[in-house]
């Protein structure tokens, strides 16, 4: 059996998780929540492409190392 995914949408009211519209699920179904995460601000952007431009630096020193001292 292939189970069918439904997707409602909800809001969080006093830490409890409420369905915005009707839905048929039976009572004792059991879901999974998934958090669109979303930053208003930028800032965890900005910060990725810190940590990416950081990687990026670091891999050329790592291969200037072994250019210089080949093993």
């Amino acid at each position: 059996m292939i189970a069918e995914r439904v997707v409602i949408d909800g809001v969080v009211k006093n830490g409890v998780v409420v369905p915005e519209s009707n839905s048929d699920l039976p009572e004792g179904t059991h879901v999974k929540i998934v958090y669109p995460f979303v930053d208003d601000t930028g800032d965890l952007l900005s910060e990725f492409a810190a940590w990416d431009r950081a990687g990026a630096d670091a891999w050329r020193m790592i291969d200037q190392l072994v250019r210089e001292n080949p093993a």
